[in-house]
């Protein structure tokens, strides 16, 4: 088996002063994008697919859990 190797599990994160310097005129930058609330998208109509799916998933698995379950009274 391997042996533990014990780091230092406060070790200090080396930046380079590239990585550390600000970029000047953050502080006037003005917001990039603005959020605008919307109306509420109609669900149906955005997951329509992803309902179907479901539908046929659960379908799917309610015959496999009753394949199982008659397979058990079967072979008991």
């Amino acid at each position: 088996m391997a042996k533990k190797s014990r780091r230092n599990k406060r070790r200090q994160v080396r930046l380079s002063a590239a990585q550390l310097a600000q970029p000047r005129g953050a502080e006037s930058a003005e917001p990039l994008a603005v959020v605008v609330a919307a109306e509420a998208p109609d669900l149906r109509k955005e997951y329509g697919r992803v309902f179907t799916d479901l539908k046929r998933l659960g379908i799917v698995a309610a015959a496999a859990l009753v394949v199982v379950i008659v397979l058990v009274l079967v072979l008991a």
